[in-house]
């Protein structure tokens, strides 16, 4: 009886703090993601084009993030887009074709 009081109180005096601290409200990650279609590098002053007038883009570029070796997860924007909103591959939620019917 002595001996399962004294493990008892162990395994208390062990949890207690683990427990308050999972009471504290986890602090989540603040940011924004914007998603621009059918801009690749030759369009945007950000990667050395002179013509494309971006500044808005170049601005949150400077303050944020850019992705110098990005891939796609299709060769089409609107297959690539529907991986990126669903988080699952295109074919397997049937949007594998870019603008015409399923064969």
């Amino acid at each position: 009886m002595r001996f399962s009081r004294l493990i008892f109180s162990l395994l208390a005096a062990v949890s207690l703090p683990g427990l308050a601290k999972a009471a504290e409200p986890a602090k989540r990650p603040n940011f924004v993601f914007i998603l621009s279609e059918d801009n690749s590098v030759h369009y945007l002053r950000l990667y050395g084009n002179k013509l494309g007038i971006t500044p808005n883009i170049e601005r949150l570029a400077a303050e944020g993030l850019t992705f110098n070796h990005a891939f796609s997860a299709a060769p089409v924007c609107s297959v690539a887009r529907t991986t990126l909103a669903t988080a699952m591959h295109a074919p397997r939620v049937g949007f594998q074709y870019h603008r015409k019917s399923a064969l």
